[in-house]
């Protein structure tokens, strides 16, 4: 017996013979088991093997697979967050961590996609309510019309949509504060807008009236901002039209005016229209000279140009058709003598 314990005691403290630790260290590889795999080799590196050359190598190599497990890791579970998958990637980064030789980036990214969890689910929950309240402002007649029914259930709809009112315009402000602490200030304006609705004769959240001022004071920087991209613009188109003298940069200039609603542009359009009707006075005037001088295709060149700056002027139109007669019976006598 004591031979028998002797012998099974040796057979408990031997090494593994090294084919088969190397078949046990691929397998935790392939597992993935990073960690597991290191110590591993790290035990038979202590052991002073022949071939710790190539083990030392191994090791390297193992380093790099997890940190490259770890990586794929990252995008798979911040993938999975961008489809509010929010379990499934918690759930892959709580699996993977502890395989992982340096697994401190999944700790941290576990901790922001939380906090990332956090902020869209309270984003969630506040559009739900938000059309709950919508929902009770649009059937407010109820409230002054259910009175008057004498059924039972008249009193617990009342009941409960005053009930409903009071939770809703609770959970509204705390999420309108939260937002407003945050800067998000369009969120809580909304929100404590829509929970003041709900009951105006408390009084209006501090929080609401720095968030009115702040998103009017952006808008007033933005008005601002588009009013001075505006004045530069036609500014740059006018500076154009006056290098070239090109009509072209004229119809640009007017075109851009005419499209832009900007009352800070008044003096500037009126500029351009007294420059549009010059030109088109003056070059109607040349082109009378040219046609009276009988230059009846200097005459429609300048006509024909004239064109995009009046369309539909009856008077520039019977000048352009009469001169392309004029100018088709020339070319019909050029035809004939040439017969």
């Amino acid at each position: 017996m004591l031979a028998g314990a002797l012998a099974l005691s040796a057979c408990q403290t031997t090494p593994p013979p090294p084919e088969v630790a190397e078949k046990t260290l691929e397998q935790v590889l392939h597992e993935h088991r990073y960690r597991e795999a290191l110590t591993m080799l790290d035990e038979r590196l202590r052991q002073d093997a022949p071939d710790h050359a190539a083990l030392s190598q191994q090791r390297e190599d193992i380093i790099k697979a997890s940190r490259e497990y770890r990586d794929q890791t990252l995008a798979e579970a911040q993938r999975l967050a961008g489809q509010e998958q929010w379990r499934e990637a918690q759930g892959l980064l709580e699996s993977t961590g502890g395989h992982l030789i340096y697994p401190g980036p999944l700790v941290a990214l576990r901790e922001s996609l939380h906090q990332q969890e956090a902020r869209r689910l309270r984003q969630r929950l506040s559009e739900w309510w938000q059309a709950q309240a919508r929902a009770l402002l649009d059937s407010a007649s109820l409230d002054s019309t259910l009175p008057g029914y004498t059924l039972p259930e008249a009193g617990q709809t009342l009941e409960l949509r005053q009930t409903l009112r009071a939770d809703l315009a609770e959970r509204l402000t705390e999420a309108g504060n939260a937002y407003a602490a945050q800067g998000d200030w369009s969120r809580a304006q909304r929100a404590l807008h829509l929970a003041h609705q709900l009951q105006p004769d408390r009084p209006v959240p501090e929080a609401l009236n720095q968030a009115q001022q702040v998103l009017a004071q952006a808008r007033h920087r933005a008005e601002q901002q588009q009013t001075q991209r505006q004045q530069q613009r036609s500014e740059s188109l006018m500076a154009a039209y006056r290098e070239s003298g090109s009509l072209q940069d004229l119809l640009a200039i007017r075109e851009y005016l005419r499209t832009t609603p900007n009352n800070h542009l008044t003096a500037l359009r009126d500029e351009v229209e007294t420059l549009f009707r010059e030109r088109y006075n003056k070059d109607m005037a040349t082109g009378d000279a040219l046609y009276a001088r009988g230059e009846y295709q200097a005459a429609y060149a300048i006509w024909q140009e004239l064109k995009p700056l009046a369309p539909d002027n009856v008077e520039l139109n019977k000048k352009l058709e009469r001169t392309r007669r004029v100018l088709n019976n020339l070319r019909a006598l050029d035809a004939t003598s040439s017969e």
